[in-house]
């Protein structure tokens, strides 16, 4: 035998009003957090820009063969010491001293292999560029035509908040690159 449910129209549309209430209520909740979740990850313009980095004597890009493994345009170091020019400029409208400046060497995959040479900024005007010099960096590793990650290395230049000095927020940039002393260097480029 067949049971007939009769459903009241009444006590339909009040359940569903109710569940899409909750619905609504539930999606803007969820909607609320992830905008304030995001207001909480916005970056500071940075007060110290760098203007450029540059390796001397340069690095090349190349494409590495290491047995099966092929790096596509990988900036290579073809000697075991190089020095690191950073050109950075300040941003804003007032007088920024004893700017503290870092540079990180570190070997890609062994952390305990790490260089890190530390600097200061005498001072800074606003809207002036100041060089910072790092001489005589010594690789960490090199691939010698045989293991590509022996010779990876990240270099990350950091400059630190100094309040007193007037910077606020740090900054940093930070870059890959392979030491190959076995690599040929191109024609083009002189080798130091």
């Amino acid at each position: 035998m067949a049971k007939i449910i009769a459903i009241n129209r009444k006590y339909f549309v009040m359940v569903a009003s109710v569940v899409a209430i909750c619905l609504i209520g539930f999606g803007g909740l969820s909607f609320w957090q992830n905008t304030n979740a995001s207001v909480s990850k916005v970056t500071v313009d940075p007060e110290i820009k760098m203007l450029s980095i540059t390796l001397e004597p340069a690095s090349i890009v190349k494409d590495l063969t290491y047995g099966s493994v092929t790096l596509k345009g990988a900036q290579v170091i073809t000697t075991k010491t190089f020095d690191l020019i950073a050109t950075v400029q300040n941003r804003t409208a007032k007088k920024m001293t004893n700017v503290p400046i870092e540079l990180q060497v570190t070997l890609v995959g062994d952390d305990t292999k790490k260089v890190t040479s530390p600097g200061t900024i005498p001072s800074l005007e606003p809207g002036a560029t100041y060089r910072v010099a790092f001489r005589q960096i010594k690789i960490l590793g090199d691939a010698l035509g045989k293991n590509a990650t022996a010779g990876q290395h990240l270099m990350t230049l950091s400059i630190k908040p100094n309040p007193v000095g007037g910077v606020e927020h740090p900054y940093e940039a930070s870059f890959r690159f392979t030491v190959d002393t076995t690599a040929k260097v191109p024609a083009t480029v002189k080798k130091q």
